[in-house]
């Protein structure tokens, strides 16, 4: 009806005028009551003004200001804990530890992270009957990678998505995945083509890239961000290393970076990145086993002395512990990184699982312990450490359970408790050691 439009500028305007303007058409007072009762209800008008918000978003395309708004409040608490407490940061940080405000900051950042746009385009006219489980995919290609490395089928010759690397472009949309048969990139069918020639149009691709896949049949985990943080131990370039099946995917470190494991799915190629990096891509890095043994077939020639016997001619032989050369030639075994007691790995170095301290709210200092067995210097260690810098190194005031000498102050020289108190202490782990010694008669 004209009238019911004219005038009115939204949806809920409309609604809330609706019955007046239907009044005159009404014929019994039953039919006006129903009507006013079923356009007045609460629920309806908070539908549509719900309706209309989502509209105006819509229309404006609104950019997040924030992405990692959860991340940045554990920041906030954790700066928060270090400053003297008063009424208005207890405040602060009691309403940033409640679950419903970390939820809350956990779904805006799922939602500020999702990339909504572009909208598929429709799907191909001439797409054949054998392929009901075709996929059309469109990313958006920034000036980042695809985090996506593909290989043929030994069997069907097939070009495949053989990795996907953690926390890049084709991780985060969700949509590609380990083992999915790529048919077309940008319309170009890519049967007939090498892999290195299909990574040369995804480089030379920018902006949207539409994808025509066949969905592989396994279905995928859901991946998990590690928590597994390692020290490395020796240098690495990938493009150095003729072994990586794939060298732009490589993650390049030095000696004692902090690497973060991403991923552990292939025994020989482990996904990582650096401790602390912004960019949440991770890369390759030979694992730990497959390093080792490689770092075993590198070691030097054992030479062996002759033998001399008095019953037979003497006679010279050389062993070596590197591969045969029949076992030298490309030798598929040694990149499994199976066990095999044909290595030695037990003193080869390679990456040091750590861990990130975390030092309590309520100590002040924090603790530096130092492992070694007897005679590697231990004491000269913390000697030099103590006299490098007095203000900032200390040493532990050690608790017992001895009587107090007459020349030993407490709380100086030891720390003097009762037995009792100790081993409450001992059971409650307040202590790194625990020695015992037997007083002389």
């Amino acid at each position: 009806h004209p009238q019911l439009t004219s005038g009115h500028g939204s949806l809920y305007e409309l609604l809330v005028s609706l019955p007046a303007q239907l009044q005159p058409h009404v014929d019994s007072q039953e039919d006006l009551t129903f009507l006013w009762d079923m356009f007045g209800e609460k629920s309806l008008h908070s539908l549509v003004k719900i309706h209309e918000k989502l509209h105006y978003y819509e229309k404006h395309s609104p950019v997040p200001i924030l992405h990692g708004a959860a991340a940045l409040a554990d920041d906030l608490a954790e700066e928060l804990q270090s400053k003297p407490l008063n009424s208005e940061i207890r405040e602060l940080l009691k309403l940033l530890s409640k679950p419903n405000l970390k939820a809350l900051l956990s779904v805006h950042d799922t939602v500020a992270q999702k990339n909504y746009d572009p909208v598929l385009p429709p799907m191909p006219d001439d797409i054949d009957d054998e392929e009901d489980s075709v996929k059309i995919i469109r990313l958006v290609k920034n000036r980042e990678p695809l985090g996506a490395t593909i290989k043929r089928d030994e069997h069907t010759g097939a070009i495949v998505v053989a990795r996907i690397m953690r926390g890049g472009a084709a991780d985060r949309s969700g949509l590609i995945h380990v083992g999915d048969e790529l048919r077309e990139v940008n319309g170009i069918p890519v049967d007939d083509k090498k892999p290195e020639e299909v990574i040369q149009i995804l480089a030379q691709s920018q902006g949207a890239i539409t994808f025509k896949i066949i969905p592989s049949i396994k279905e995928d985990t859901p991946a998990k961000e590690g928590k597994m943080f390692i020290k490395a131990l020796f240098d690495y370039e990938p493009n150095e290393d003729k072994a990586i099946p794939c060298k732009e995917a490589g993650l390049s470190f030095r000696k004692g970076d902090i690497l973060q494991i991403m991923s552990q799915d292939d025994a020989t190629w482990w996904q990582a990145k650096h401790e602390g990096d912004a960019n949440p891509r991770a890369g390759l890095i030979p694992s730990k086993q497959f390093q080792e043994r490689r770092f075993a077939l590198r070691r030097p020639e054992v030479q062996v002395q002759p033998l001399k016997t008095s019953n037979r001619k003497s006679s010279g032989f050389r062993r070596s512990f590197r591969l045969s050369r029949k076992d030298r030639k490309t030798n598929k075994s040694m990149y499994e990184c199976k066990k095999s007691d044909q290595y030695d790995t037990a003193d080869v170095p390679t990456y040091e699982e750590v861990g990130k301290y975390r030092r309590p709210t309520n100590e002040k200092y924090r603790l530096v312990v130092l492992v070694g067995p007897v005679g590697v210097g231990l004491n000269e260690l913390k000697r030099k450490l103590l006299i490098s810098d007095t203000q900032h190194y200390g040493v532990t005031v050690p608790h017992t359970t001895r009587p107090r000498r007459s020349q030993e102050s407490d709380g100086v020289e030891y720390i003097f408790i009762s037995k009792h108190l100790f081993e409450t202490d001992v059971q409650n782990n307040k202590y790194v050691e625990k020695t015992s010694h037997l007083t002389l008669p």
